[in-house]
């Protein structure tokens, strides 16, 4: 039997990579810094949560397999982008970074084609010059941001699906916009860490 945990994920600016201060900037100047700050502190909670409910699930860390939201990669290059991400602040790259030093193994998730038509995208509307051009950009994203994620949901979908073993364990992290699961492989057994 093959299992899967789903981790609906909070993504941080860390996450975000080259685009992460842009992010924070924007998010200041929409809900200012008190509120910005006291948002930071509830995904912080929540990070610490998921770690908790993740560690109590005892897993053969042997058998394991970590899929990640935007990782492209696995092996060497996935573990180096998952140390960097962590050392740069990410919660979630720091507990995929812990699992993986305890035997997990880090699959490559996503689809490196479409990870960078998202980027650029988002790319688009982060170093926007000015007002019209932030909507400009954000209103090409909204045509096309939905028909992206369902290609996404369909590569991670197929990706588990061939990698994930008989009596092996899989942890999905993923953003709450996705919804892979119906296009998994039916002899998954998917629990959700809530």
């Amino acid at each position: 039997m093959r299992k899967l945990f789903l981790i609906k994920i909070v993504h941080t600016a860390a996450d975000m990579g080259s685009m992460g201060e842009g992010l924070i900037k924007e998010g200041m100047a929409k809900m200012g810094k008190e509120k910005w700050l006291e948002n930071q502190k509830r995904i912080e909670n929540f990070w610490n949560e998921v770690e908790k409910e993740i560690d109590a699930i005892a897993l053969d860390y042997g058998r394991t397999r970590i899929y990640q939201d935007g990782l492209p990669c696995g092996g060497e290059l996935g573990l180096r982008i998952v140390r960097e991400t962590a050392e740069k602040g990410s919660m979630n790259y720091r507990i995929v970074r812990k699992l993986v030093e305890r035997g997990a193994t880090i699959e490559a998730t996503e689809s490196p084609e479409l990870l960078r038509k998202e980027y650029e995208h988002i790319k688009a509307i982060v170093t926007a010059a000015g007002v019209k051009e932030k909507a400009e950009a954000s209103g090409k994203y909204e045509q096309v941001k939905d028909e992206l994620i369902r290609e996404r949901d369909a590569f991670i979908a197929k990706a588990i699906s061939a990698t994930l073993k008989n009596d092996e364990t899989g942890l999905l992290f993923i953003g709450a916009a996705h919804n892979v699961i119906p296009l998994l492989a039916k002899d998954i057994e998917v629990k959700s860490l809530d």
